[in-house]
């Protein structure tokens, strides 16, 4: 009787200690990589650059009025998409703190300090040569269209 009594001792210990590691994850919430800034604006694209698939645009603190242009005024690029628009944050998640921040290369997005590439068609995702782990900070867009103008409305 004693054998069984210290080996549930054992199991006990070992499932606690399975659950303790279980429970441990990475933690990869954008919100503790690239720190919450408030960003609500509406984009109005009279020029159409936003009307073909996969066009996008850079907006930086002198577009963007009235709130900020994401975490340090780094810019917000939007993207057009299939299905409608992505906005992402513009701020490298590498370095955070840098100056600098992510540039519009074609499809994608790069950082000009740690040359981190972004795939902004899809969900921001660093290709894998990228020294960058997380995502590109995304947005939530909504938009209505009237002929050849869209107004794309961005917040968090």
């Amino acid at each position: 009787m004693k054998s069984r009594q210290s080996n549930l001792h054992y199991f006990f210990l070992f499932l606690f200690t399975l659950i303790g590691f279980s429970s441990c994850s990475k933690d990869t919430n954008l919100d503790k990589i690239v720190p919450y800034t408030r960003v609500e604006f509406e984009y109005l694209d009279n020029e159409n650059k936003l009307g073909a698939v996969g066009s996008s645009i850079y907006l930086d603190e002198d577009d963007i009025i009235t709130s900020s242009a994401g975490y340090k005024n780094h810019g917000i690029i939007i993207v057009r998409l299939n299905e409608g628009f992505a906005a992402f944050d513009a701020t490298c998640t590498y370095d955070v703190e840098a100056a600098e921040h992510v540039e519009l290369d074609g499809s994608f997005a790069e950082c000009p300090i740690c040359e981190s590439k972004f795939n902004i068609q899809q969900d921001g995702q660093p290709f894998n040569n990228s020294v960058a782990r997380f995502n590109l900070k995304q947005y939530k867009t909504s938009s209505q269209s009237e002929g050849n103008h869209a107004t794309i409305r961005v917040r968090n």
